[in-house]
């Protein structure tokens, strides 16, 4: 099993999609959503950005809801 640690901006990123706040007009300009995509946390959807269960896992990792 392997544990899922993300860097504060990286995780600051994934609360922001979650909240619905960032937009994915901006993925282009955006290295750290491409890399966040690149390993599955976010998917786009219509435009919008989503996270997928394992961006969820990982914030709920982060803030220790998950052992």
């Amino acid at each position: 099993m392997f544990r899922i640690v993300l860097q504060p901006e990286e995780q600051a990123l994934l609360l922001l999609v979650e909240k619905g706040v960032y937009l994915a007009e901006c993925l282009p300009r955006h290295a750290l959503l491409r890399n966040l995509m690149a390993l599955r946390m976010l998917k786009c959807e219509q435009g919008n950005l989503k996270l997928t269960e394992l961006g969820e896992a990982a914030l709920a990792r982060m803030a220790g809801r998950v052992h």
